[in-house]
């Protein structure tokens, strides 16, 4: 098995005790489904949910040691980040995949129309959500470790928030979302592509940070 793979395999099983957690997203996804939200909202929502419970694999390779762990399966440090970073992703798709299907059950349901175009721009914005906020945190986490990153892991947060908040308090920025709405198809592929830029650049910042990380 590839080495990598190695790494998200042990992830995955490390996280088993963690699973009923994501309970809460099917939970939170419902409430904001009964009350019409969109499901580029839910996508988005999903992401954010994920992102947030990412940090949680390096709490707990820092409270029991994993790094001796990884060191038994003779996997390069490369391969540590990057099972981490598949290990991260497939819990947004997972997570994306369950948002898509309660989105379905309430649109029949509600007798709502379902439309591909809506689905696309969820995972292209979710996505993006998603890419930004663990892109930063990642390497802070593999630079610092958990329990000494985990104020400066609030920062993308935040600042996704801001992204966010800022056009609906200047006016003079209401034109940029207006051109999102109207310009749909430009929006996903800008978003997929600056999602991958980003997680491409954070997986190479990462190494870095744990390789300097292991050495001192």
């Amino acid at each position: 098995m590839t080495g990598f793979l190695r790494i998200t395999k042990l992830d995955l099983f490390t996280m088993k005790s963690q699973l009923v957690m994501y309970l809460s997203l099917a939970l939170v996804v419902m409430m904001f489904g009964l009350m019409g939200s969109s499901v580029t909202i839910l996508c988005i929502t999903g992401a954010w949910f994920v992102a947030l419970m990412s940090s949680n694999i390096f709490a707990i390779q820092e409270k029991n040691n994993l790094d001796r762990l990884y060191g038994s399966v003779s996997v390069s440090l490369k391969d540590i980040v990057l099972g981490r970073y598949v290990f991260s992703f497939l819990n947004y798709f997972i997570s994306f995949l369950a948002v898509i299907i309660l989105h379905f059950g309430f649109a029949t349901f509600q007798d709502r129309t379902i439309e591909l175009s809506e689905i696309v721009l969820g995972f292209s914005a979710s996505f993006l959500v998603f890419s930004t906020i663990t892109g930063i945190q990642m390497p802070i986490y593999f630079k610092m470790g958990y329990t000494k990153a985990k104020v400066w892991s609030m920062v993308p947060f935040v600042a996704v928030m801001a992204l966010v908040a800022i056009p609906a308090f200047v006016p003079a920025l209401s034109g940029i979302v207006e051109f999102i709405q109207t310009h749909r198809s430009i929006l996903i592929v800008v978003g997929i592509v600056v999602s991958c830029i980003i997680q491409f650049l954070s997986y190479k910042i990462s190494i870095i940070a744990y390789r300097n990380r292991k050495r001192g």
